[in-house]
């Protein structure tokens, strides 16, 4: 008997960590024909994939106006479905930059859309709309020839929140493809938009997105869903991506003797002022404010624009600039992630003292590697724009678990992050016990096992997928 054909689209950097890196498609590839559906063109990558894979490119989404229209209230609904306290938090922030006039017009756009998503019967009548318009406003009629083609058997992604790839994946079940998610993060649930896909399996890592899940898809209620954990982080368990400190230091530049305090840059939406941060912390060292005359590493976040940064890096006196891979692409979170880059990240967390950044995943890499975690959550700039978002930032529902362990030192003014670093350098065991919670809350496991959890689900689910139905599409395409 043939093996089952998977589609697979990968439409992101930290798909190709969570997919390849992690041997998850090498086992995958044993009981299945893995068909991947790739973003972006790289021909080393493309090299990588096509020993364990047939290769394709992924088709790129194109939404006209009355489908984006029709998504618009949907999502609203999901939004109210889920009532997380992520969206009003969003929400402030996004209006931070715009003026009267904007946030007036913004504002009147979006409570139009919640009250026709709430009014009787319209989400019901928007669904069938939405799915009318996905064959007629989009370019659906493409992505399912594609998929005719490669005559696949089953469908399993990672970022379905993604257009490009929600596109496929929308496709593929309503031809009646078995479908798997694993869902690539922990915020993804809560920070992304409505995912119109119902999948037959899904796969999270702990028991809060367990919960998100069935709260924001309730058709998710009756599938199997499995707490795997994060496989992109079982290489924090593996000794052999550990570098010793000479070669860590000779290989991003940094002297040897000085301590190193590890400053993980966020997206700028985040905190579109954190570089200020970053200049705190340099000038404190200058000053002699910080003990061990530290140096700060400063990791670029591997899809945030270096533009902001640069007047701060070209100033400072203590920061050496690391970029977390090289980018081969003119879009920012369409490059290759090579098992070198990996070790220099899990060096980078084991040898270095301290780590600071904003509500960002990099606190939990940190708290595996048991490193004091420091988030820094004030605006000094002049008028303090940005002083609430930057609290709220750890106010969002994937982060409060983070914020209620104990495990991170938040900073409200540049004098408590000052105090808090030079408190993490003198007693760094004083919040293990937080950092310990952190990872059971956000990780749940801690054995470097996930990417095995993933594989078992995935087999399983293959091995007992159901029998393909008669495509949503099939009275559409008869009547072409």
């Amino acid at each position: 008997m043939s093996k089952p054909r998977l589609i697979i689209p990968v439409s992101l950097q930290f798909s190709v960590r969570y997919l390849l890196r992690s041997g998850l498609l090498e086992e995958l590839q044993q009981r299945c024909e893995p068909v991947i559906l790739l973003a972006w063109k790289d021909e080393g990558l493309e090299r990588e994939l096509s020993d364990l894979a047939e290769v394709h490119s992924l088709v790129k989404s194109q939404w006209g106006g009355d489908y984006e229209r029709v998504r618009a209230p949907l999502n609203s609904d999901f939004q109210m479905r889920m009532a997380s306290p992520s969206t009003p938090i969003r929400e402030r922030r996004s209006n931070l930059d715009r003026g009267t006039m904007e946030r007036l017009q913004r504002k009147a756009r979006l409570t139009l859309r919640w009250l026709v998503a709430s009014m009787p019967g319209m989400v019901e009548s928007l669904r069938k709309r939405e799915l009318e318009l996905l064959w007629t406003d989009t370019n659906a009629r493409e992505v399912q020839r594609q998929i005719h083609r490669l005559r696949g058997d089953a469908l399993f992604c990672l970022t379905p929140f993604i257009p490009d790839e929600e596109l496929t994946a929308r496709v593929c079940t309503l031809e009646g493809l078995p479908s798997c998610t694993s869902i690539l993060s922990f915020d993804n649930l809560t920070t992304r938009s409505w995912i119109p896909v119902a999948f037959d399996t899904y796969c999270v890592w702990n028991r809060h997105n367990a919960e998100q899940l069935k709260r924001g898809y309730p058709e998710s209620r009756d599938k199997p869903v499995h707490i795997v954990g994060s496989p992109q982080f079982d290489f924090y368990w593996d000794s052999k991506y550990s570098w010793d400190d000479a070669k860590w230091r000779r290989t991003l530049g940094l002297p040897a003797g000085r301590p190193v305090v590890l400053f993980g840059g966020g997206y700028y939406s985040c905190a579109p002022h954190e570089p200020q941060f970053l200049q705190h912390l340099d000038e404190a060292i200058s000053r002699g404010e910080i003990p061990g005359d530290p140096m700060i590493l400063f990791r670029r976040h591997p899809v945030d624009p270096i533009g902001r940064w640069e007047s701060i890096l070209r100033g400072a006196k203590n920061v050496v600039h690391d970029d977390p891979w090289e980018f081969r692409s003119t879009i920012l979170g369409h490059t290759n992630v090579s098992h070198e880059d990996i070790a220099k990240l899990r060096s980078t967390l084991e040898h270095t003292v301290a780590h600071v950044n904003v509500a960002s995943t990099m606190t939990v890499d940190g708290a595996i590697l048991d490193r004091p975690q420091i988030g820094p959550a004030y605006d000094e700039s002049p008028g303090g724009k940005y002083h609430r978002s930057a609290y709220e930032c750890y106010q969002q529902e994937h982060f409060l678990p983070i914020l209620n362990s104990g495990g991170v030192s938040l900073a409200r003014s540049q004098a408590e992050l000052i105090a808090a670093l030079r408190s993490a350098l003198l007693n760094p065991s004083a919040q293990q016990e937080g950092r310990k919670r952190i990872v059971h809350e956000i990780c749940t496991f801690d054995d470097g096992r996930c990417t095995n959890r993933v594989a078992e689900v995935v087999l399983e689910f293959l091995g007992r997928r159901r029998p393909q139905v008669a495509p949503l599409s099939a009275m559409t395409i008869a009547s072409e």
